[in-house]
């Protein structure tokens, strides 16, 4: 699939003391990231969570390395993408450019993760739906 690209600039509060951004940010980012990487297929959350009875997509591994730093002012762009579809996980992957040069490379391994009927607080993994992975698999 064709990545999906989600831009930020780095602000003061996404640093630490020696003005790099702070590690967590970026796994900030991954998240917000693959939010976008849905609603650019048509599938904003709120309206995907209602459908689908959706709790949330709980993340089950995350990780990321660090080839190089982004600092305060500068303008990242994270690309992201599915990977792999399993049965109730699917592996998002991230790729974080700042100024034309691969500075992270992350991926976030995701539950399909719909709310329980017998108990409304809980939630239970189940198969993703093939619609979904269709919509993912078609051209933007």
């Amino acid at each position: 699939m064709k990545p999906v690209r989600t831009e930020f600039v780095v602000d003061f509060a996404d640093c630490d003391p020696a003005r790099i951004v702070f590690y967590p940010r970026y796994f900030d980012w991954f998240d917000r990231a693959t939010e976008n990487l849905f609603r650019e297929r048509g599938m904003a959350w709120p309206q995907l969570f209602a459908q689908y009875r959706l709790a949330g997509f709980p993340i089950v591994d995350a990780n990321a390395k660090f080839l190089g730093p982004s600092r305060f002012g500068e303008r990242i762009a994270i690309e992201s993408w599915i990977d792999e579809w399993r049965n109730k996980l699917f592996l998002v992957r991230h790729r974080v450019h700042n100024a034309g040069k691969v500075v992270v490379e992350g991926h976030e391994l995701r539950v399909w993760a719909l709310r329980d009927p017998a108990d409304p607080e809980s939630m239970k993994a189940a198969p993703v739906p093939e619609e979904i992975k269709a919509r993912f698999e078609a051209p933007l």
